[in-house]
């Protein structure tokens, strides 16, 4: 029996809000240097020219990490259906310990992230969604600390066919 994968969830190592927080306090630090006390100096500087300012800023975003919403992942679970049941092959970071970073290597990790979740009889579109959730919930629990995005998996869902696409994959 051959995997059928259908959807790739990606796992961040932090949330969005928590990593522009991050990012906004890495960019206040280097500019300003609040433990110095040529603090009130720079802003007065900055403040004369602004365009200066935005082009450090922007220099120091970049170089923090860029963007959360791509830069921030640090694993995939890659959704397959094996006959009637839901599963999810994960792929990680091949780091010990992960802290933001643009260079990263994802590997594989596991077949199974989390046991996998049997499709109730009749296998109709609604029974089938209802395993993938519970299947991404219970992901959810066994990678704590992490976010698991499922933004997009919530947009298309209620437009997929389920139960013809488990057929599909027989």
């Amino acid at each position: 029996m051959a995997h059928f994968y259908f959807f790739d969830l990606p796992v961040y190592r932090l949330n969005e809000d928590d990593y522009h927080k991050q990012r906004e306090a890495y960019i206040e630090e280097k500019i300003f240097h609040p433990e110095t006390t040529s603090n009130k100096t720079l802003r007065s500087h900055y403040q004369q020219r602004p365009e200066s300012l935005l082009s450090f800023r922007n220099y120091l975003e970049k170089k923090y990490g860029g963007c959360w919403r791509f830069n921030e992942i640090i694993g995939y679970i890659r959704l397959h259906f094996l006959g009637s049941q839901v599963r999810g092959v994960y792929f990680s970071s091949s780091h010990q310990r992960i802290t933001r970073t643009r260079k990263k290597t994802i590997e594989f990790k596991t077949l199974k992230l989390a046991p996998e979740v049997e499709i109730s009889q009749p296998y109709g579109s609604d029974e089938v969604l209802l395993a993938i959730k519970i299947y991404i919930e219970d992901c959810k629990k066994a990678v704590p600390n992490r976010i698991i995005d499922t933004s997009l998996f919530d947009v298309i869902s209620k437009h997929v066919d389920w139960s013809a696409l488990l057929q599909n994959s027989r």
